[in-house]
């Protein structure tokens, strides 16, 4: 199974090829993400995370970047993306973050999403789930350290269940938006369609 990491930097999926435009001890491949085509195959990879590394562009720069994974990933591969939570606090402690998500704004590269005529680019992507990671308040102190994690893991339950309920679709982001969470990380998988 070949599994791409782009943007992997410092901290690569194990296992990965890592593509990244600095050289680093966990890249093997240094080429700018901007930079059209990626020196991969079509259909070569069948594994693809972007691991926060969208919100550092903007909506167009990101269509193509999503458009070249589309390119390289096997019929029935996986896309992974993972992105800060607009209301959580680290969404906006990395100043060059260009661009802001809550849990519903993955579906805008779902092929079947019911708003998908406002696309850009043709997506054969299908959003198979969206999961949510919590650190509520990031104590660093020894003692306190297992009682944020306990009160993460309630909050995670909390909001992975409200992201289950179709009925109020925006739930998850209220509850994200009640609480002044240090970190609320957005994770879509999508599978690429076979044609």
């Amino acid at each position: 199974m070949k599994i791409l990491d782009l943007g992997c930097g410092t901290n690569k999926v194990e296992n990965a090829i890592g593509m990244d435009n600095v050289s680093l001890p966990e890249v093997d491949i240094v080429h700018d993400l901007l930079d059209f085509p990626y020196p991969l195959e079509k259909k070569s990879i069948d594994t693809i995370y972007l691991r926060h590394v969208i919100e550092h562009f903007n909506n167009k720069n990101i269509n193509l970047i999503i458009d070249e994974c589309q390119r390289i990933i096997k019929e029935n591969g996986n896309l992974i993306i993972t992105v800060p939570h607009v209301f959580s606090i680290s969404a906006f402690t990395d100043v060059t973050h260009k661009s802001f998500y809550t849990f519903g704004s993955g579906n805008h590269w779902d092929k079947n999403y019911s708003k998908s005529y406002y696309k850009d680019f043709n997506s054969k992507l299908i959003l198979t789930n969206t999961e949510s990671k919590v650190t509520w308040f990031n104590w660093k102190k020894y003692r306190l350290k297992p009682l944020d994690k306990f009160l993460s893991s309630v909050m995670k339950r909390k909001i992975d269940k409200a992201l289950l309920n179709n009925s109020n679709p925006s739930l998850a982001d209220r509850i994200v938006k009640r609480y002044s969470f240090q970190f609320v990380e957005i994770k879509w998988i999508y599978k690429k369609q076979t044609i």
